[in-house]
């Protein structure tokens, strides 16, 4: 029996406190304002990305990354670009890739006043790609590169090692 009220009393803290998903069909993308007005749920969903475990098949994920990456290639505010050198850091990883792109978004937004300096934007997102990456509880099998990646940061030397 406690058991059961535990389970119940869990549940409910559940139901309580997750955040509502948004409907991503229901934002609409069309002009200029329209991104202005999306920046707190291109925000929610770079957050969601990075604050739950990987998995490839997951619908909530697949709708978030794809309403994100939508978002990114139209809004008139931010650039994003991804270098050569750091798309060779991914070698065709599209899902590292993806999450590389939540974290340039989760950080562009939540920090708007260094969002315009490309390389600023490319180092703070690597490190957020690296600690996510770092947690075992988010499912990510690191490169040997995104290893010694994981160690420069931690050395702080993060930036080194990105312009090598």
């Amino acid at each position: 029996m406690k058991c059961f009220h535990f389970l119940c009393i869990m549940l409910v803290c559940k139901v309580s406190f997750s955040q509502p998903f948004p409907n991503y069909g229901s934002v609409s993308l069309d002009k200029a304002s329209d991104y202005r007005t999306a920046n707190p749920v291109a925000l929610q969903a770079s957050t969601y990305l990075l604050s739950t475990p990987f998995e490839k098949i997951n619908p909530d994920r697949q709708n978030s990354m794809q309403f994100m990456i939508k978002w990114m290639k139209g809004t008139p505010d931010y650039a994003f670009t991804i270098d050569k050198p750091l798309s060779k850091i991914f070698n065709g990883n599209n899902d590292l890739l993806g999450l590389y792109m939540a974290a340039m978004v989760k950080y562009s937004l939540g920090t708007t006043a260094a969002s315009k300096d490309l390389k600023v934007v490319e180092l703070n997102a690597m490190s957020i790609l690296l600690t996510y990456c770092e947690n075992p509880e988010n499912n990510i099998k690191m490169s040997r590169q995104f290893k010694k990646l994981s160690e420069s940061k931690a050395n702080g030397q993060l930036e080194q090692a990105l312009n090598q």
